[in-house]
């Protein structure tokens, strides 16, 4: 699965979560978090690519 696909498949995780069980419950934070460690990796691997000319 590409990177942009699970970060949009945590994004929507994310959501369906906060609305069920608040957006300060233990499990909003935790996917939370993985979310931010998805988009984290993505940022490294755009910004350590070389330019292609």
């Amino acid at each position: 699965m590409k990177m942009t696909c699970r970060i949009e498949s945590k994004r929507k995780e994310l959501l369906n979560i906060a609305k069920k069980t608040g957006l300060s419950s233990t499990d909003t934070l935790r996917c939370s978090e993985e979310l931010d460690k998805l988009i984290f990796t993505y940022q490294q691997k755009v910004t350590d690519k070389p330019l292609q000319k």
